[in-house]
């Protein structure tokens, strides 16, 4: 059977349980595989680059943002400040910024610039399977860890302790064998070139 649908997930759900009657709470399942793989994966189709337009001293992060990877604007990279150090700047004073924090679920820069043009690279959260959105790259390329993951959820909510055991050791291998893909997507087979320091 095919597994590229958010439909056809359940129905797999259902097919290897061997329940008829869990179509209703699949979207549970599901949904808690997913904030398990937001937190476990580190995938190259997670990464987003995009331009934001800096809006005073705090711009709203893209919607799907999980984690930063890098910012910079065209002077660039920008210096990552935690929200103490931050609260210490003065945020009367405008110019280019230099520094960013995070601060609820907005980018706040100093020094504060309304015009700024800033390059964001960003892991993106997965996006969550449903009857509307019925497919997304990880259910593309990995069919099995989505079904593996809902599985694990689906046993631990019947109560069934070998399952809940079978299940996991196969969600387990299925993430490790597509961090090593993600790895060789991104930086390909070969070893990586040594960095070469500049005298």
């Amino acid at each position: 059977m095919s597994i590229a649908t958010y439909t056809d997930m359940v129905t797999a759900i259902g097919d290897w349980l061997d329940r008829g009657d869990l179509a209703a709470r699949s979207a549970d399942f599901i949904r808690l595989a997913e904030a398990r793989l937001n937190r476990l994966l580190d995938d190259a189709d997670m990464e987003v680059s995009t331009t934001l337009t800096a809006s005073g001293a705090y711009t709203d992060l893209p919607a799907d943002f999980g984690e930063m990877v890098s910012i910079s604007t065209g002077n660039g990279p920008l210096g990552m400040a935690g929200p103490v150090e931050f609260a210490g700047y003065d945020q009367t004073i405008t110019g280019t910024p230099r520094v960013y924090s995070i601060v609820e679920r907005k980018i706040a820069f100093a020094p504060a610039n309304a015009t700024a043009t800033i390059n964001l690279v960003y892991r993106r959260a997965i996006p969550p399977l449903s009857s509307v959105n019925t497919t997304n790259w990880l259910l593309a390329r990995a069919p099995d860890i989505y079904l593996y993951g809902a599985l694990v959820q689906a046993s631990a909510f019947l109560g069934e302790d070998e399952r809940v055991t079978l299940w996991k050791a196969a969600f387990d291998e299925a993430i490790q064998e597509l961090r090593i893909d993600s790895q060789r997507r991104k930086w390909g087979a070969g070893p990586i070139a040594p960095r070469i320091r500049r005298k």
